[in-house]
This record gives C-alpha cells, sequence and structure tokens, in this order.
C-alpha cells in the first residue's frame, strides 16, 4: 500500500476568483489533483509537502524561477509567487492539519 503525502495547491474555487491554497494527503499527486478538481478547485500549482518546505526559504529570484518551473501558465507567475511571497505562514498551517 503506497504511503499518504501530503499536497497543497495555490489556485481558486468554482464560485470565487480569490486566490487560496488547500491542503490534504493522497496517495499520488495526480490523485489530489482529480480529487480537486470534482470538488471544485482551479489548481495554479501543485506542491508536496518538501517542495513547500524548500520554497519558503527561498530569496524572491530562486522563487520566481521555480514558479516558473510549476506551471506554463505564465499570467499566474507573479499571483502564485507573491500568495507564497505572503501566505507561506498560512500555507504552514493547512499542510500541518491535512489528513
Amino acid at each position: 500500500m503506497k504511503e499518504m503525502k501530503k499536497y497543497i495547491a495555490i489556485g481558486h474555487w468554482d464560485d470565487s476568483k480569490n486566490t487560496v491554497s488547500t491542503a490534504s494527503c493522497d496517495i499520488s499527486k495526480k490523485n489530489f489533483i482529480e480529487n480537486l478538481k470534482g470538488n471544485g478547485f482551479i489548481a495554479y500549482a501543485v506542491l508536496t509537502e518538501k517542495a513547500f518546505n524548500e520554497m519558503k526559504s527561498m530569496d524572491i529570484f530562486e522563487l520566481i524561477d521555480k514558479v516558473q518551473k510549476l506551471t506554463s501558465n505564465y499570467r499566474k507567475w507573479n499571483e502564485i509567487t507573491d500568495y507564497i511571497e505572503q501566505c507561506a505562514d498560512i500555507m504552514a498551517l493547512k499542510l500541518e492539519n491535512a489528513q
């Protein structure tokens, strides 16, 4: 049986355009993304707990470079970077409480 891993997604819910994050445990990143879609979440970027922990300690230039590799949606690069930079503490708490 596969071990559950923690994932966090940055995006928005169907009924809102506000950028938020949501976290959960799942058996794979693909499964996590499918569950998000089924619950009406539009993900701009999905991170593992390990990747997030690495990103929150990066300087702004490293963070921008990493975000550009996360998604091909260049229109969301600044939004994702700003969200991680400004809401890393909230994201860390969501990951800590993820089930």
